[in-house]
């Protein structure tokens, strides 16, 4: 079977999951479908995928994506030699669609009941994930010398990994949520802030439930940046968060050309992902001849 005829499903359209559709449509693989929620989480939205949920379209380095409703839609935007995003069920997709290969790549760091039942190829992005158990191979994300390797089991769950050190600043780049509720914002990606401006707020929901048991009626709050810098990522206005969400990324270069570029750590973890699967195909035309032989 030829590259391009594979159906690639892809679970989670964030920064790793775009990166990895991304590179495996250069590398010619031109049946993907990518399933994201409604509300996607993804900050560094320029490079993401995701944000097709909202504007119908989006673009990434060159790459075109497009919603689909259903599956018909989905096979009409891969023969315009586009990346097909849905919000559909995952069962839909796998029972009706049917994929030759599923990807991993929502990060949740723990297994939701991914085994390798669900099509011929399963790889996930890890952490969490076990190879022979859980998948077929496992890419390792945490960042370091091994990130983008094919590993047998990449461990238990892992606290989150904080972005990556620029200038000397590690956490005091990310912002998150510290209640949930919905995060409103007026800046935009690339917007230039000092320390300690307010990018955005919080404005948490609460139901007659929440008011009995003493809820303060001052249910917002002010999110604001700790260094100064460019804006890398940030949730779109009016998106939902929970407790510990990421809101947005500063990076006190400044402006650079990262802002619309896909970072390397996504690109070696791509890689990765490209080399499992190619390792996993090449084994199965090897079985398959050696029967055809016997």
């Amino acid at each position: 079977m030829k590259l391009g005829d594979y159906r690639v499903l892809i679970r989670g359209g964030g920064e790793l999951g775009s990166a990895t559709v991304h590179h495996l449509f250069s590398q010619g693989f031109k049946r993907i479908l990518l399933l994201e929620v409604r509300h996607p989480k993804a900050i560094r939205r320029q490079v993401c995928f995701s944000e097709a949920v909202h504007d119908g379209a989006h673009v990434v380095q060159g790459v075109k994506s497009r919603l689909a409703r259903d599956l018909e839609q989905v096979e009409l935007i891969h023969k315009l030699g586009e990346v097909a995003v849905s919000v559909m069920d995952l069962e839909t997709a796998i029972e009706d669609w049917k994929p030759d290969i599923f990807i991993e790549a929502t990060m949740l760091r723990q297994n939701w009941g991914l085994s390798t039942e669900i099509a011929p190829y399963v790889i996930a992005l890890g952490p969490g994930y076990v190879s022979g158990k859980d998948c077929h191979r496992v890419v390792e994300t945490v960042r370091g010398p091994q990130v983008g390797a094919v590993l047998e089991d990449t461990g238990d769950e892992l606290s989150d990994e904080p972005p990556a050190e620029i200038m000397g600043f590690t956490k005091e780049r990310a912002l998150k949520a510290v209640r949930g509720g919905i995060f409103f914002t007026q800046l935009d990606i690339g917007s230039e802030v000092e320390r300690g401006e307010r990018i955005g707020s919080v404005v948490s929901v609460y139901g007659i439930d929440d008011f009995r048991r003493g809820v303060p009626v001052d249910a917002s709050y002010s999110v604001t940046t700790r260094i100064s810098g460019v804006i890398r990522g940030l949730l779109r206005d009016g998106s939902p968060v929970k407790t510990g969400d990421r809101i947005a990324d500063v990076d006190p270069r400044g402006m650079t050309d990262d802002i619309d570029h896909i970072s390397d750590k996504s690109h070696r973890v791509a890689e990765g992902v490209l080399e499992a699967l190619l390792g996993l195909i090449n084994d199965a035309d090897s079985s398959t001849e050696a029967e055809l032989a016997n």
